[in-house]
């Protein structure tokens, strides 16, 4: 199966962010289980997230991208990549 990276960069105001923050790690939770998630990290400032998707396709991983609280009650901005991982 493909990876794909999404980023999440949140912009809304904290009061509306700090829970849905909390529901985000809920869902990334949930993926891991699911066999969805490589990998997850939230960025230094606490301004966002970029996590390694394993989805069959660019549809599933845009549908599994979308479900993040903080994508769906527009609390951040967001970008999905194909990503492929280079051995070293």
């Amino acid at each position: 199966m493909p990876y794909f990276a999404r980023t999440i960069l949140v912009t809304g105001p904290e009061d509306e962010v700090v829970p849905a923050r909390a529901e985000h790690l809920a869902h990334l939770r949930d993926l891991a289980a699911a066999g969805k998630l490589r990998a997850a990290g939230e960025f230094a400032r606490g301004d966002g997230f970029l996590e390694i998707l394993d989805a069959k396709d660019l549809y599933e991983a845009e549908t599994l991208a979308r479900m993040s609280p903080l994508v769906e009650r527009g609390l951040g901005t967001w970008m999905l990549r194909e990503w492929t991982e280079i051995p070293l």
